[in-house]
């Protein structure tokens, strides 16, 4: 398996992660707190928030979901999806993507 880089993903993928990023970003600020405060809240390094404020598609997902948790934000994302979602979601990971 190759390893994905940036200039890979599509463009869609990019604009998500930099959008989610910055929303980070706004709601740490906007709420008064330091990079340091929420790196020692979530058990994550500084290094790691910044490239997920600045929208890095590399960091590990998990440490976005624990950010994300961290700031209440994570219940503002889609939960549940009901069965014919879930199928239609699955279909859509399985499938290959064009020109793979």
């Amino acid at each position: 398996m190759q390893t994905l880089t940036p200039d890979m993903l599509p463009a869609s993928v990019l604009e998500a992660s930099y959008s989610l990023g910055n929303l980070i970003r706004a709601t740490r600020k906007a709420r008064g707190l330091t990079q340091h405060s929420l790196c020692q809240s979530v058990g994550i390094g500084r290094n790691t928030l910044v490239e997920i404020e600045h929208g890095s598609p590399k960091v590990q997902f998990v440490y976005w979901l624990l950010v994300l948790e961290s700031l209440g934000l994570l219940e503002t994302l889609p939960r549940n999806p009901s069965a014919a979602n879930m199928g239609l979601i699955a279909k859509a990971v399985v499938q290959p993507r064009s020109g793979s």
